[in-house]
């Protein structure tokens, strides 16, 4: 139950737009909508109760930063996660055609199991018409766009983008992308000026004034597309709203982060898992050097393809980079629907990794086929197969899954006994 202030002048609007909100079919997942509203001598209203949660902040300000903490809380691959939901949630308030407004640590809720990666916005009563006067609040310091502090003007969506792209960069970073250690050192003043985005961006191209040493590396977090996003947003987007990254940018650049991460199996934590075949698996966390795990490497298909000449067909498929998942027996066991079918908002799983031991002891490594889907297989050797619903396939390396929407997958093994290199 959320109570304010003793109704005034203002309540009559407040209390037409609560029942707007209620009567209003969102189609929000995360967004924790009134149930009721109240009536005098308060205003309010009543909302679902969130379970087993905790604030965002408790993932973005520890006692002490060290490994065990942020292995603890989750790590590298559950932020990531819980950012990419992030993004989704607000892309799908935009849809609706509102602004959240006051993004905070404390308005997003997320589970307290650090496996779980559910999050939930709750004040819905921020939400507001793009560009409208009703909002009460303009945001939460650090998370307010710099043209509201600067020019007192309505929120809108690339308001609301400012915020996502704060949140999201803290929560991976642990810091805020302008608190350089001028700003953390310095005077009051300087706070409010890289609140303001008067300051460089601590990761800015061009101007290394405000670097910062706190918070964690940003190389070990953020990979070549999230750093590419945040300069989109903290420098060019200070000027110009329109050129911060819209949430479904963030959201696919997200997921695909995540699916990259690999698991160590020393201390627990996630890294992400250098690209090229055949470099070691080094944890950015503790230093082990371990086996690089089983990768899937998805290739979507490209419509342009058929309109090309030969040559120019090889030169796109040639330079064509995979979406790769890394796959574990312990976190990342399941292949989303959103992978097979290419469609980003698709819901469900398609398969399911596992092991089983063979005749010398060793593991057998394959998907079990949860769609209703048959795939065709090829394996290395040129032999061609198929998986049916609720049969399995062995990964040995090199073998090719053909999906029915066209979009293949190719097995990274590096076990020999499975065809690998090492």
């Amino acid at each position: 139950m959320k109570v304010r202030k003793p109704p005034d002048s203002s309540s009559a609007d407040f209390h037409k737009h609560l029942r707007i909100l209620l009567r209003r079919n969102l189609e929000v997942d995360a967004l924790v909508l009134p149930r009721a509203v109240l009536d005098e001598p308060y205003l309010g209203y009543v909302m679902e109760r969130v379970n087993d949660s905790i604030p965002l902040a408790e993932l973005v300000y520890p006692k002490r930063l060290t490994t065990n903490w942020h292995v603890a809380t989750g790590g590298l691959r559950r932020r990531l996660r819980i950012a990419a939901q992030l993004a989704r949630t607000i892309q799908q308030i935009h849809r609706n055609g509102l602004c959240y407004v006051d993004l905070s640590w404390q308005n997003v809720l997320v589970s307290s199991d650090p496996k779980q990666t559910f999050i939930k916005l709750i004040d819905a009563d921020n939400l507001i018409v793009p560009g409208t006067s009703f909002a009460e609040v303009m945001g939460s310091p650090g998370f307010i766009a710099p043209e509201i502090l600067k020019e007192s003007r309505f929120p809108d969506h690339a308001c609301d983008r400012w915020s996502l792209a704060v949140a999201i960069f803290h929560l991976l970073v642990l810091n805020h992308p302008f608190f350089g250690d001028e700003v953390l050192e310095g005077e009051p003043e300087l706070e409010e000026m890289a609140y303001q985005g008067e300051l460089p961006f601590i990761d800015s191209r061009d101007n290394n004034q405000n670097r910062s040493s706190a918070g964690l590396p940003l190389g070990r977090v953020l990979t070549r597309k999230l750093r590419e996003l945040s300069r989109r947003a903290f420098e060019n987007g200070v000027a110009d709203p329109w050129a911060r990254p819209s949430p479904e940018e963030w959201l696919i650049a997200l997921l695909e982060a995540a699916d990259q991460t690999a698991l160590c199996p020393k201390c627990g934590a996630t890294t992400y898992l250098p690209e090229m075949r055949g470099t070691p698996f080094v944890c950015d966390w503790c230093g082990q050097t371990s086996d690089r795990p089983i990768e899937l490497g998805f290739f979507n298909v490209d419509p342009a393809i058929d309109n090309l000449d030969e040559d120019e067909r090889k030169e796109l498929i040639r330079n064509k980079k995979p979406h790769r998942l890394v796959l574990d027996e312990e976190q990342q066991r399941i292949i989303p629907t959103r992978l097979v079918s290419g469609n980003l908002e698709a819901i469900g799983n398609a398969a399911l990794f596992g092991s089983t031991p063979n005749s010398n002891g060793d593991k057998v490594y394959g998907l079990k086929n949860l769609s209703q889907d048959t795939w065709k297989t090829k394996d290395a050797a040129g032999y061609e197969g198929t998986c049916d619903p609720g049969k399995k396939i062995w990964l040995s390396d090199q073998t090719l899954i053909t999906f029915p929407s066209g979009i293949r997958a190719r097995v990274r093994n590096p076990y020999p006994h499975m065809g690998g290199q090492g």
